[in-house]
């Protein structure tokens, strides 16, 4: 069986694309090797890699990435949270700052990856 990618837009196998129940054929939208390239590409500020702590009102939860774009489209796609309003918290230099902040919202009552 075949699947068009919507983002290279190829034909391939259906065994070429991750599994999500929440679609109508229960594949994801994009092939495995788009979804890699996507999630795989970090944020460059001033050619540095940086650090978001993010907020998403909606669940009171906060977390760190170094891609905002792959892991707020993650929360949305993958876990099935809302995402609209998200909130930047901070942008650090350092996973070592930024995982700081993130613990220290944590503490404070704010839901994440172990809490939620």
């Amino acid at each position: 069986m075949l699947k068009l990618c919507n983002k290279c837009n190829k034909e391939k196998s259906i065994k070429d694309f991750h599994n999500n129940p929440n679609t109508k054929d229960g594949r994801q939208g994009h092939c495995k090797s788009c979804h890699k390239s996507y999630y795989n590409k970090k944020k460059l500020v001033n050619g540095q890699i940086v650090y978001y702590v993010y907020y998403l009102p909606e669940h009171h939860y906060v977390g760190m990435t170094n891609n905002i774009d792959s892991r707020i489209y993650q929360h949305g796609q993958v876990h099935n949270r809302i995402t609209e309003g998200y909130e930047i918290v901070g942008v650090y230099d350092t996973a070592i700052e930024a995982h700081y902040v993130e613990t220290s919202l944590h503490l404070l009552g704010y839901e994440g990856f172990r809490g939620f």
